[in-house]
């Protein structure tokens, strides 16, 4: 199950969030899941920026220095940077790490 959010920020207005959630019935190893989460946030990105028009967003990607997904973090960074867009990663990636996360459990 793969779940991807979108957050807006009303400045002095706090903020409010959309989500999708896909599940495809499919058990993948780590690698194969990471990147299409980050595949479907540069969906999602393209979609903000191009359709909705509302400027480039920053992608947050459910990867950090410390714990199983530390070997993939240069790769899923070079993937997104490689699209064009700026990123977060855990700690401070709480679009993934916390909304999108509350949202597959």
């Amino acid at each position: 199950m793969y779940a991807t959010a979108i957050v807006v920020y009303r400045l002095g207005n706090g903020a409010t969030y959309f989500y999708t959630v896909y599940k495809d019935g499919k058990n993948r190893d780590l690698y194969t899941r990471i990147f299409k989460e980050a595949e479907m946030s540069l969906e999602m990105a393209r979609f903000v920026e191009e359709v909705l028009e509302l400027g480039k967003p920053v992608v947050h990607l459910d990867i950090g220095y410390d714990g199983l997904t530390k070997d993939l973090v240069s790769s899923v960074i070079g993937y997104v940077k490689g699209m064009g867009y700026p990123y977060q990663v855990k700690p401070d990636s709480f679009a993934a790490t916390k909304i999108a996360h509350k949202h597959t459990k």
